[in-house]
């Protein structure tokens, strides 16, 4: 099965945990990857996405605010080695659309739901087309046998 690894988004932005809001929708919008990461010692500590500007929008936050204030700090992170369809558990047991990919502590980039969802059709779609061929290789294997046993009967009388 596939991994993690195949589809990781690298140069994801990050930002100390001392930035404020501003920085981080600045990034956000230079960047234009959806999210900043926030890392303390090159360790992921929290996330902050265009999702969370838009919910805090509306509650007032003033973009001279510690990011602290708006990060989600319930990271799920996955590894590099994790495999699709481990990928695909985590997804639907959790509501986030990111996950930071982190390897011996040190973030590697991020994974969206999206792209999971991609990989693993992809996936299935080579998987089945393999079975296709397999399944036209025996039909006609089986027409071959058929045809050459009503020709060549080898001296059996019908």
């Amino acid at each position: 099965m596939e991994k993690i690894s195949k589809i990781v988004i690298s140069g994801v932005p990050t930002l100390k945990k001392d930035a404020k809001i501003g920085e981080a929708a600045k990034l956000i919008i230079q960047k234009n990857k959806g999210c900043v990461v926030i890392i303390d010692n090159e360790k992921p500590i929290g996330i902050v996405t265009e999702f969370d500007f838009v919910k805090n929008a509306v509650s007032g936050k003033k973009l001279k605010e510690p990011i602290s204030n708006i990060m989600s700090t319930s990271l799920v992170t996955m590894s590099p080695e994790t495999g699709l369809d481990e990928a695909l558990k985590i997804i639907d047991t959790k509501s986030f659309r990111v996950y930071p990919v982190v390897q011996n502590g040190r973030l590697e980039g991020i994974v969206t739901k999206k792209d999971i969802v991609h990989a693993f059709s992809d996936n299935l779609k080579f998987h089945r087309n393999i079975q296709n061929f397999v399944l036209v290789i025996f039909v006609l294997f089986e027409l071959f046998i058929f045809v050459f046993s009503k020709y060549f009967s080898f001296g059996a009388k019908w």
